[in-house]
């Protein structure tokens, strides 16, 4: 087993577009999977009692996770885009 990081946009905002730089993430769980696509699917209030027990939303497009190797990953509509690390740490400051 892996751990795998789960990101999204403060508030649940859905980044529908992914775009970089306009969406500040929160880290809502570690998940423990096998794989990238196991992760998502335990990341899913439907397929996972404890991710639900969270009481945030299913993760999405434009949702990031980061393998235990720091690789980020955009949830893209067909799978998932690599992208910078950078993309994970902007801060939008008129949520401080």
């Amino acid at each position: 087993m892996k751990t795998f990081r789960i990101l999204h946009p403060i508030g649940g905002t859905i980044n529908h577009d992914l775009e970089r730089g306009l969406y500040e993430y929160e880290e809502i769980a570690d998940i423990k999977a096998t794989s990238l696509n196991n992760a998502f699917l335990l990341s899913q209030n439907d397929f996972s009692n404890e991710y639900a027990s969270l009481n945030k939303r299913s993760t999405c497009v434009g949702d990031i996770i980061i393998d235990d190797e720091n690789n980020h990953w955009f949830i893209h509509g067909k799978g998932f885009l690599s992208i910078p690390s950078t993309v994970a740490q902007y801060i939008d400051w008129s949520n401080h």
